[in-house]
């Protein structure tokens, strides 16, 4: 088995939570620049996962790493935002949210854009890679050969204005 399939190979024990995430944060969306909650729950994963974890990254971002000694740099990346529209999926998870837009305007925000699964397949893979670190590494059992040093998740939205 090559070390990504051990790697995923994790994925059937996490997959409750993982789903319980995404929900959670489809049922909670936030237009860009507005995401506090939502930078708050994916922080939270991300120290729990044991990254070393920086926020506020313009203005709502986080960027969390997890240290695996030397060897390449793995980068996940994710959105955080939700759109100014209505859900009318019928999801007993569906957004019923709203929220005031950048004219003070009070919309509908719904994540019909799937950052809601972005995030959540970028923290399972975080759990899963942070279950799989090298046994030099505290609190990480030496299941699968070093093939990767360092994994740098970010989850921003880029800035109103770009120069």
């Amino acid at each position: 088995m090559s070390s990504l399939e051990e790697i995923l190979a994790g994925y059937d024990g996490i997959r409750a939570g993982q789903e319980a995430f995404y929900k959670d944060l489809h049922q909670h969306p936030e237009l860009s620049h507005q995401e506090q909650r939502t930078a708050g729950r994916v922080a939270g994963q991300l120290q729990e996962y044991g990254c070393t974890v920086q926020t506020g990254i313009g203005g709502t971002g986080v960027v969390g790493m997890l240290s695996n000694g030397d060897g390449p740099t793995v980068l996940l990346r994710a959105d955080m935002d939700a759109l100014p529209v209505k859900e009318d999926t019928g999801a007993d998870y569906a957004s019923a949210a709203t929220a005031r837009d950048a004219d003070g305007s009070e919309v509908p925000v719904a994540h019909a854009c799937g950052h809601d699964m972005h995030m959540s397949c970028l923290l399972g893979m975080a759990k899963l890679m942070a279950d799989h670190r090298s046994s030099s590494l505290p609190r990480r059992p030496a299941t699968v050969p070093r093939a990767w040093s360092t994994m740098a998740c970010s989850s921003a939205s880029l800035p109103p204005t770009l120069p």
